[in-house]
């Protein structure tokens, strides 16, 4: 598994809902009766299945309520890279000039991944980074352009600095004009190379509702890790 302890935090995003890790059901009820006796108003629950259905199943038990299906998730690591047919053009570092693009793309990317999984746009629970956060990410040096033959940029992949030896792959965005034409693929499997040369293991999120992008990174050699939700508790 990628995690250690703790078994719980906040996801980043509001309403800030806790973030389960794997646990025996035991430990996710406990955890619920301990935030609901602590009176904790607690409208969401993220995390790992079936942690987090048991979780927010005993929450709207003890609180009212009825547990709904935000997002489903899953958490895939790199296993052997498979190298997809190549594509002309190649990666290029974006810097800080590129902040108003990229933050374009950041929030586009947001919008588009929840219409290919058949939600209103807009509808997923993760917040849309705003300019700063953008500069603070293009200062690690970790976003970078797919850059055609004509020097067009075409794609966009980012991925988050080392954590305990993990780097996680995200955003990954295609304009829709540009779909279709391996870009992302090869700028992922470049990306990918890349970090695994650094001695880092390589994960990324797939939202399971969207069959496209769990496709490719299947070909490029991700492996499922486990399963997650973002359940809400409606009242």
């Amino acid at each position: 598994m990628l995690w250690s302890a703790p078994v719980c935090g906040l996801a980043p995003f509001a309403p800030y809902p806790p973030f389960l890790l794997p646990m025996p059901d035991e430990a996710a009820m406990a955890l619920a009766s301990a935030l609901h006796e602590r009176g904790e108003d607690v409208p969401a629950v993220n995390g790992a299945l079936p942690a987090v259905e048991t979780c927010a199943a005993e929450l709207a038990r003890l609180g009212g309520g009825q547990v709904e299906v935000a997002q489903h998730t899953r958490l895939h690591e790199l296993g052997e890279l498979v190298w997809p047919a190549p594509v002309p053009g190649g990666l290029q570092v974006a810097t800080e000039d590129d902040v108003g693009l990229v933050t374009e793309w950041f929030g586009a990317f947001m919008g588009d991944a929840d219409e290919q999984a058949g939600r209103q746009r807009g509808a997923s629970a993760h917040e849309v980074p705003d300019r700063a956060d953008v500069v603070r990410r293009l200062q690690t040096g970790r976003v970078w352009f797919w850059v055609d033959e004509a020097g067009e940029r075409v794609h966009l992949t980012a991925a988050n600095p080392p954590s305990f030896g993990v780097v996680r792959v995200g955003p990954v965005y295609t304009p829709p004009a540009q779909r279709g034409r391996g870009w992302a693929s090869n700028a992922v499997a470049e990306v990918s190379r890349r970090i695994q040369a650094e001695g880092a293991r390589v994960c990324l999120f797939t939202d399971q509702a969207n069959p496209t992008s769990n496709k490719i990174y299947a070909a490029l050699g991700y492996r499922p890790v486990v399963d997650m939700a973002n359940l809400v508790i409606v009242r």
